[in-house]
């Protein structure tokens, strides 16, 4: 069983970046009125007390979405996110991917979410509990991605969020996305993917572009530059059939976020366009 939990790292610069991306998605699924299912195929808890043992003991929400609680956001993306965290007398919730695409959910709409941990699972289900339209799995989210398509709609979101504990993520995810465009062309298909080995990370995001003729944007966010010595500097988010529109609002939102982030005081962002459709 693998050991990762999510918890430790919930709010921090990351999140922002996969949670805006995602946020901004969910958006423009839900501009037409069709229905559409969202598929998350590694969900974690669904969210998480900024206050638990597990945040307190790494405090990596602190340089994240700490650094926005209370303010006022300038760009639209953040905003929405602020909006989703949950301040009590308690604590601070922060929401994890499938609450916020539950938030998002019409009536047309359904969802799939996907969670080996046990321990996870179980809070995803406490977590999601008055969420009817989604189905919940403690299952393997890759095959659990290919049992799901093409959906009934053919319209799909999918979020592709593992770990990486086991470096094997980087060969299985492009053969999983290959496998799962060619029963569903037009999914619309998110990956995140950490920046700790810029080769490794390269040679992933290459693997995933190869042959595709899916308009392909890439984005990245980091606190410092590339090094071996920092662990994880940076993270992505690779798009495939990605919005038009979708890189105007990353490529304002980006630069905010890298200049206020930057633990070397240089901004650390990436707004690639990786196959023009």
């Amino acid at each position: 069983m693998l050991s990762y939990r999510h918890a430790y790292h919930a709010g921090n610069i990351a999140d922002l970046l996969k949670h805006s991306v995602l946020l901004a998605l969910l958006d423009h699924m839900r501009s037409k009125d069709k229905g559409f299912k969202y598929i998350d195929t590694h969900s974690g808890a669904g969210a998480y007390s900024l206050r638990s043992e597990f945040s307190e003991k790494t405090a990596e929400w602190q340089r994240g979405i700490g650094r926005h609680l209370g303010s006022n956001a300038q760009h639209p993306l953040l905003d929405k996110l602020l909006s989703a965290v949950q301040t009590t007398d308690t604590g601070v919730v922060y929401p994890g991917s499938p609450r916020l695409a539950a938030s998002a959910l019409r009536r047309q709409d359904s969802g799939a979410c996907y969670e080996l941990h046990s321990t996870d699972a179980k809070l995803l289900a406490n977590n999601l509990r008055s969420q009817a339209a989604i189905k919940l799995y403690q299952s393997d989210g890759l095959a659990g991605l290919l049992s799901q398509l093409p959906t009934p709609t053919r319209r799909a979101l999918v979020l592709i969020d593992p770990s990486y504990e086991l470096k094997t993520d980087y060969q299985e995810i492009p053969k999983t996305v290959h496998k799962a465009l060619s029963k569903m062309e037009n999914a619309v298909i998110a990956i995140w993917y950490p920046v700790v080995d810029r080769d490794l990370s390269d040679a992933m995001v290459k693997a995933l572009t190869a042959g595709l003729s899916q308009r392909v944007d890439c984005f990245e966010l980091g606190e410092r530059a590339d090094s071996e010595g920092y662990g994880m500097t940076s993270s992505g988010m690779l798009v495939i059939n990605s919005p038009w529109d979708l890189a105007q609002s990353m490529s304002t939102l980006l630069p905010e976020l890298a200049a206020q982030h930057s633990l070397d005081g240089e901004p650390h962002y990436r707004c690639d366009n990786l196959v023009a459709r």
